[in-house]
């Protein structure tokens, strides 16, 4: 009866397997830019940040007018323009450099990796659970399903970091207009932060994708016995779980994860006072 359990649930995770799969193969890289409410809150925003930059330009220039007749040697009303002539212009380029930065960078490097896992299918799993230095360690049905189970946790932790940062970027691009007139302000200029963020994501993408190849090449690795090919697969399965240290560190170091962990110590306490 206990066996008969165990084999259900094992098919049940073969399925599952399966579906993050074919996702991989078919949906990962497919981006065909903003849609939707999405792009319509992109045309908001442009529309937005266009009168917000001319409403900034004009108020800087007035100022920097009225300070020069006064005398003042600080105001420059030539930078006030270059600026703006410079933020219109991140307008159109923002949104162009994470389209090709997701068609020419991003998605080329995905393909590869991921062509370059060959066919990753429930056989390949099976037949090295079957293989005969498998089966004289884990002879019993519940080492099987801990690897199917270690399988999907990767795939999934894999597709979900993986379609996540993919959004990330596609917010990058919804509110590029607005980082674009943070230009010409003198205090609040989030160019930068924009720019590190776009290569964090980007440089996230590519070390996830080949993570999972190494981890791939884990699985089907022709070894003597278990215990040599049972380091690289844990290894390489923690390093799609958790990520790179570098890659972390790049993540941290743009501002993102100060950010979140910001935000997260913000609902703890709302939370913690709420109650």
């Amino acid at each position: 009866m206990g066996n008969k359990i165990l084999e259900m649930f094992t098919n049940w995770l073969k399925d599952l397997v399966n579906i993050f799969i074919n996702f991989l193969s078919n949906i990962l890289f497919n981006y065909d830019g903003l849609a939707g409410y999405a792009l319509k809150a992109y045309n908001l925003f442009v529309f937005l940040g266009g009168i917000l930059l001319v409403a900034v330009c004009l108020g800087k220039v007035i100022t920097q007018l009225l300070s020069e007749a006064e005398g003042s040697q600080e105001a420059n009303v030539w930078w006030t323009i270059v600026q703006s002539v410079k933020a219109g212009a991140l307008l159109v380029l923002m949104p162009l450099v994470i389209s090709l930065s997701m068609n020419y960078i991003v998605k080329p490097f995905g393909t590869y990796f991921i062509s370059n896992m060959g066919v990753i299918t429930s056989e390949n799993i099976d037949s090295m659970t079957k293989a005969d230095n498998f089966v004289e360690v884990f002879d019993s049905t519940m080492s099987i399903v801990l690897v199917w189970l270690f399988v999907l946790i990767v795939l999934g932790f894999f597709v979900i970091k993986m379609t996540i940062t993919q959004t990330q970027l596609l917010m990058d691009e919804i509110i590029s207009p607005l980082c674009a007139i943070s230009v010409v302000t003198d205090n609040f200029n989030f160019m930068d932060n924009w720019w590190r963020d776009i290569l964090s994501h980007v440089f996230t993408i590519i070390t996830l994708s080949l993570s999972m190849l190494l981890f791939t090449e884990a699985l089907s690795l022709e070894t003597e016995s278990i215990w040599t090919k049972l380091p690289a697969i844990i290894g390489s399965g923690a390093l799609v779980i958790s990520g790179p240290s570098i890659a972390k560190s790049i993540w941290y170091s743009s501002g993102a994860g100060r950010s979140g962990m910001g935000m997260a110590r913000t609902a703890v306490n709302y939370a913690i006072h709420k109650k």
